[in-house]
């Protein structure tokens, strides 16, 4: 059996449904999402969901701050719920590193972000708990914080399918086809084909084993990152803030529960490239404990913290730690892949720039520095902090 589409996106994460919302709203009439598992299967439902405004560049400011209104007026502007709470976001830098947050935070407020640079030893007004030590400055983003990507990722599809989307679930792909250097649909296990002059690669965790379906090398390495769950000691208070400790290396983002999310924020993931299908396994106390102690010192009272668990999320990591958002060699074959961990805070513009792309309109923010091509005329190469300040 063969069906047709207009565009068939491959991958049911937030950035692919995303991308058919926004194709539908551009009166592409038949789009078609092939999820080979269920929607937010893969690292969209492992994200902790964190929103942040530092980027380094104009292009990815803008595209944050255009997710961020988003995510404040989700029900109003796609439907159903985001789970955003606006708790606020306060980033600590080390003093080698403020230089560069002094001048990209004339970038940001530039472009209308709101963010405040603090001294270390102002930051106990916005949240008393972090220690300041080592610290160079502080930024605080008032309007930051935390949203549930699984909720996002379903409003998103559930208004694509309002627009007139298909989404299957359960549909690998597992052929692309093409004649003449140009892409012409896809072939899901089981054996029905679906033919397309446009097919999407926003496989995530996925895309390399996707892009090579069609013969294409995607410069990705999927790079592990375990996420632990702590939870507060009754006497904690309120919740803290997210803090993103780049000079300790960790950071701590709060949840419903009593619970806190934290991680590190060193440049390990590319280091330890993990098969993707091992996404959401367990990882020890062991593997926790240096984490644990860097979060400790960042906010002390989280030492106290009871552990509960921690498991293996997963980013998709270019060389620069930047998106690939492009149309590939194969003509009509787009790369909306390489989050490099911002998948979830930029799906709203990704999605909505890589559809003006396809439909041939005007992106509002320019997609020329996420070219695939950039990879190959020059060595580039970056880490994971450089994707907040360079």
């Amino acid at each position: 059996m063969t069906r047709t589409a207009d565009v068939v996106v491959i991958g049911g994460g937030v950035t692919g449904v995303s991308l058919a919302f926004h194709l539908t709203g551009l009166g592409v009439e038949r789009v078609r999402v092939l999820e080979r598992r269920f929607l937010a299967a893969g690292g969209t439902g492992r994200s902790v969901g964190i929103i942040r405004q530092l980027y380094p560049t104009p292009e990815t400011s803008a595209m944050v701050l255009r997710s961020l209104r988003v995510f404040q007026r989700f029900g109003e502007t796609v439907g159903g719920e985001a789970g955003y709470v606006g708790c606020g976001a306060l980033i600590g830098v080390s003093p080698a590193m403020r230089p560069k947050l002094e001048a990209t935070l004339g970038v940001q407020r530039a472009l209308g972000i709101r963010a405040e640079l603090l001294e270390p030893e102002d930051v106990a007004r916005v949240e008393p708990r972090i220690d300041p030590e080592g610290l160079g400055a502080v930024l605080y983003e008032p309007e930051s914080g935390y949203g549930d990507p699984t909720a996002v990722t379903l409003g998103y599809a559930d208004a694509a399918r309002r627009g007139g989307a298909v989404i299957e679930q359960g549909a690998e792909v597992v052929a692309i086809h093409q004649a003449s250097g140009r892409v012409t649909g896809v072939t899901i296990a089981g054996g029905e084909r679906v033919d397309a002059p446009v097919v999407v690669n926003a496989a995530g965790l996925w895309s390399p084993a996707v892009a090579r379906l069609a013969g294409v090398e995607l410069p990705i390495v999927i790079g592990r990152h375990p996420v632990f769950v702590v939870e507060r000691d009754p006497g904690f208070g309120a919740p803290h803030l997210v803090y993103l400790d780049l000079a300790g290396g960790s950071y701590a983002r709060p949840e419903t529960g009593n619970l806190t999310l934290t991680g590190s924020l060193t440049d390990d993931e590319a280091e330890h490239p993990m098969d993707p299908e091992l996404l959401g396994s367990d990882a020890s106390f062991e593997e926790a404990s240096a984490i644990l102690e860097r979060t400790g010192r960042a906010l002390p009272r989280l030492a106290e913290a009871r552990y509960r668990r921690g498991y293996a999320g997963a980013f998709d990591i270019t060389p620069d730690w930047m998106p690939i958002l492009d149309e590939s060699p194969v003509r009509g074959f787009y790369i909306a892949a390489g989050m490099s961990g911002h998948g979830f805070k930029l799906a709203p513009a990704v999605g909505e720039l890589m559809a003006a792309r396809i439909a041939g309109t005007t992106p509002p923010v320019s997609l020329s520095p996420f070219a695939l091509g950039r990879f190959k005329a020059t060595a580039v190469a970056g880490t994971f902090v450089a994707s907040y300040l360079r």
